[in-house]
């Protein structure tokens, strides 16, 4: 008998259920998918901040360092996802920038390569939390779309000012800021003069996180109108700086004759008594080069002789320089006093060899000091600082400004650079230019001297003063009051830098100077204040 046929029915074959293997197979290919994308924003960031700073000093691709970051939080659903992506980044970033520390362990300080690695990575680690605290509120302020990008900026200059607060009161590393990336731009920088270097972090930040933003979001649109903006906010930067530099100095009747000295000493020599005299050959050498120059100042590196500079047979070799040249004599040293070491800076004065000093405030992390030395003794024991000569102790906070011929100058040892605040004080203290001296023989030829050289140059176009700088083995400098280097002794060479200081009439204060770190402040209450309503909206 044959089927009845039903053709008013549309009989359909029915659909085979895919197979848990194949449901299986896409799911692990769009995780990896994902994967390497999210990869691929991570290494296009740290590849960016890398080539951004010093040396390579591509400093142009840092306002767009921080558009694959913001791709990559743009894309992410999850909270957790997002701060392991954030963590994972700014490791990798600070991995790429502080590889110089590796170096630095593992020759300067003796270290196997296995804890020299420990010590990179570690550090790089640690201020991967950076990013961790950036990207994950970021997660909450991309609820606010088109307004995310100025608020992320925000958050990133505000997170860089409280880490510099953090460690000039208590500890951290505030080695980089993204505004330190245009250190070679005078065009760029000019801004910093209003806002400081947290400014132009900000306006660097924002340039990238628009761009991240236009890459990251569905509507064309406003991909568009972002990556304008961004291209609108850089050529405003540039702009105002191109107007600023145009302008004419301020009128200076009086010059301050300088010479800054680059010793150029082996660091391996410095600490041998065997080395001691052929030291102190060299710099009685370079001192009497400069006799009948008219030389009122002249500067030498951190750490310049073997031993403290108040001591025979040191202090005879300086006052016998200051003699026959007639100048006054800024010499880096340590000293002694109350049973504590410290880091000085000695000014030598020509008429009667007496000495002031000033003692270095800022120390450097297991370079110059151990932090929280008791615990972490406990857990390594074997654990010392990297310098010859042991543990310090921190000057004092106020001290009166040196001074020569009664010329008033801010005085900033080495890592003390970095601090704004230590600058921003002196200069409120009626400093006319400011001093910097360093012994960065310790970084060979890294990265490190190079990025170290930068933080001066913004200090200088912050404050509106002229900088000098004194390297042991180099990067010494001679920095013009609007950030520009005039001239430089190039590392591992030895040479003189002759400067001719101007002495404006009156204060010359810029609006920094004036009113110090408004900028960061305004930026800390309108950041905190909508990241908190973000989050409590976002749990509500």
């Amino acid at each position: 008998m044959s089927p009845i046929r039903r053709p008013f029915l549309n009989e359909e074959k029915a659909e085979k259920k895919p197979s848990r293997f194949l449901a299986f197979s896409a799911f692990v290919g769009k995780a990896l998918l994902k994967f390497f994308f999210l990869l691929l924003c991570s290494v296009g960031t740290a590849l960016l901040f890398k080539l951004s700073y010093p040396k390579d000093s591509h400093s142009l691709l840092a306002w767009l360092a921080l558009a694959p970051f913001m791709v990559g939080i743009l894309r992410l659903r999850g909270f957790w996802g997002t701060i392991l992506f954030s963590w994972f980044t700014g490791t990798l970033v600070y991995a790429g920038l502080y590889f110089w520390i590796y170096i630095t362990c593992l020759d300067g300080g003796g270290m196997s390569p296995v804890l020299a690695a420990g010590a990179w990575l570690g550090l790089s680690g640690l201020m991967g939390l950076f990013f961790v605290i950036f990207g994950g509120s970021c997660f909450f302020l991309k609820r606010l779309k088109s307004f995310f990008p100025l608020l992320a900026a925000l958050g990133w200059a505000s997170l860089e000012w409280a880490h510099e607060m953090l460690a000039t009161y208590v500890l951290g590393f505030p080695w980089f800021s993204l505004g330190y990336s245009q250190w070679n731009l005078p065009q760029i920088i000019q801004i910093v003069s209003y806002t400081g270097s947290t400014g132009l972090s900000a306006l660097i930040a924002w340039c990238g996180c628009c761009v991240g933003y236009a890459f990251g979001t569905s509507s064309l649109k406003k991909g568009i109108l972002h990556l304008l903006f961004a291209a609108g906010l850089f050529l405003s930067v540039y702009g105002y700086g191109c107007w600023a530099l145009s302008r004419p100095e301020p009128r200076a009747l009086l010059r301050l004759r300088a010479a800054v000295m680059q010793p150029n000493i082996d660091q391996y020599k410095k600490w041998s008594a065997e080395f001691e005299q052929e030291i102190l050959d060299t710099i009685a050498a370079m001192g009497a080069e400069q006799t009948d120059k008219n030389v009122m100042l002249m500067i030498w590196p951190e750490s310049v002789t073997p031993g403290p500079v108040q001591e025979e047979p040191y202090y005879s070799v300086i006052k016998g320089i200051a003699d026959i040249t007639g100048a006054w004599q800024l010499v880096g040293s340590n000293r002694t006093a109350d049973g504590k070491n410290l880091v000085s800076a000695f000014l030598f004065s020509p008429d009667d060899g007496s000495l002031t000093f000033y003692d270095k405030t800022h120390l450097v992390p297991f370079g110059e000091f151990i932090p929280f030395e008791e615990s972490v003794r406990k857990l390594l024991p074997q654990v010392q600082v990297l310098g010859e000569l042991g543990a310090f102790s921190a000057g004092k906070w106020d001290q009166p400004l040196l001074q020569a011929s009664q010329v008033p100058f801010g005085t900033t040892i080495c890592y003390e650079s970095v601090f704004s605040t230590r600058w921003h004080n002196q200069a409120k203290g009626g400093a006319k230019f400011f001093v910097n001296i360093t012994n960065d023989a310790w970084f060979f030829d890294t990265d490190a001297p190079y990025q170290h050289l930068a933080v001066s140059v913004l200090r200088a176009a912050e404050l509106g003063r002229p900088v000098l700088r004194a390297a042991n083995t180099g990067i010494s400098a001679v920095i013009s009051a609007r950030g520009e280097i005039l001239s430089r002794a190039e590392l591992n060479t030895r040479g003189v830098l002759q400067a001719d200081v101007p002495l404006p009439l009156g204060d010359n204060r810029t609006f920094y100077d004036e009113w110090g770190a408004w900028f960061a402040w305004i930026c800390a209450a309108i950041y905190f204040t909508i990241l908190l309503s973000t989050m409590v909206f976002s749990y509500e």
